[in-house]
C-alpha cells in the first residue's frame, strides 16, 4: 500500500481536477461511468495492487452529478461504500447532494462479500476517477456507508485521512484498537458523524466506538441516535444534517439550490 503524506490518489486528484476545470459538456444527472484501475491511478500504481484486482479489469461506479454543477464553484464528493452489489444513491439523497453541492460516486459489486482489500482500494480511487471529468473540491471528499459498508468507510477513513477529510458512519463502525493510525494529527482535524437509531442493532457498538473516539482526542465526532430507526440508511433530513456538520470543518455555508421545499419531519 501507499506510504505517503499524501497518497498518490491525492495527487492524482488534485491533478485531474484543474486539467478539467474548463469542461463545458459536463453530463448531470445519474449515470455509470466504467474503467479499470490502471486507467484511473497509471500502470505503476495499479501493478502494486494487481494481486487484489487485476489492472485491466473494468470496474463500474454509479454517479450522481447535480444539475448545477459549476466548475467555477467546485463539488465536493461523497464516497459511499455499499453492503451489497449496488452503488445506486438512494432516491431521497440526491436532494442532498444538490442542497450541499456534491458529487455521489459509488461502486457496483463492492458489497460485503468482497475482500477488504479490494473495497478499500475502489474506495481509493473512485475520487481520482471522478475528478478526471469533473473539476472537485479537494477539502470536500468524503465517505459514507451503510452496516458493513460504514464499517470499511471508517477504515478507509482512518488509513486515508489525508484524502478523506470526513466520513458519515450509518449504522455501522470499527475503531483501531492495535495502533495509532498514522495520520492521528489528520484524522483530529477531520469530522466524523455517527448515525445510528435506538432500533438498530448496532446501537451499542456505534455508542462504544464513538466514546472511544473522544477518548483517542478526536473531538470532531457528531453523535445522531434517531429515535425508532432501525438497521437502515438514514432519511434525507438527518443525511443532510450529518453533511453540514462535515462541511463546518472548512466554515462552509451551504445555500439551498434546490427549489422544493422540504417538509417537516
Amino acid at each position: 500500500m501507499f506510504r505517503r503524506r499524501q497518497s498518490p490518489v491525492f495527487w492524482l486528484l488534485l491533478a485531474a481536477s484543474t486539467a478539467v476545470a474548463q469542461r463545458s459538456d459536463p453530463q448531470t444527472g445519474a449515470f455509470r461511468m466504467t474503467d479499470t484501475l490502471a486507467g484511473i491511478a497509471g500502470e505503476e500504481v495499479a501493478a502494486r495492487v494487481a494481486d487484489v484486482i487485476r489492472t485491466d479489469e473494468p470496474i463500474t461506479w454509479e454517479i450522481y452529478v447535480p444539475p448545477h454543477y459549476d466548475p467555477a464553484d467546485p463539488p465536493g464528493l461523497m464516497v459511499y461504500i455499499s453492503p451489497t452489489r449496488s452503488g445506486k444513491i438512494p432516491n431521497d439523497w440526491e436532494l442532498v447532494m444538490d442542497e450541499y453541492n456534491l458529487i455521489w460516486v459509488a461502486a457496483n459489486q463492492s458489497g460485503n462479500l468482497a475482500s477488504v482489500g479490494r473495497r478499500t482500494i475502489i474506495a481509493r480511487v473512485a475520487p481520482a476517477l471522478v475528478a478526471r471529468s469533473y473539476a472537485v473540491d479537494p477539502e470536500r471528499v468524503y465517505v459514507t456507508g451503510f452496516s458493513g459498508g460504514a464499517r470499511m468507510a471508517s477504515m478507509v477513513a482512518i488509513e486515508h485521512a489525508d484524502l478523506f477529510k470526513g466520513a458519515i458512519y450509518n449504522c455501522g463502525v470499527n475503531f483501531w484498537d492495535k495502533q495509532t493510525p498514522r495520520h492521528i494529527d489528520l484524522v483530529r482535524d477531520n469530522h466524523y458523524v455517527f448515525i445510528t437509531g435506538t432500533y438498530d442493532g448496532a446501537l451499542k457498538p456505534t455508542l462504544r466506538i464513538h466514546r472511544k473516539y473522544l477518548e483517542a482526542g478526536v473531538e470532531n465526532a457528531k453523535l445522531m441516535v434517531i429515535r425508532e430507526m432501525t438497521h437502515r440508511n438514514p432519511n434525507r433530513y438527518d443525511f443532510a444534517e450529518a453533511v453540514a456538520y462535515l462541511d463546518a470543518r472548512i466554515g462552509q455555508i451551504t445555500e439551498r439550490t434546490d427549489t422544493q421545499d422540504y417538509p417537516q419531519r
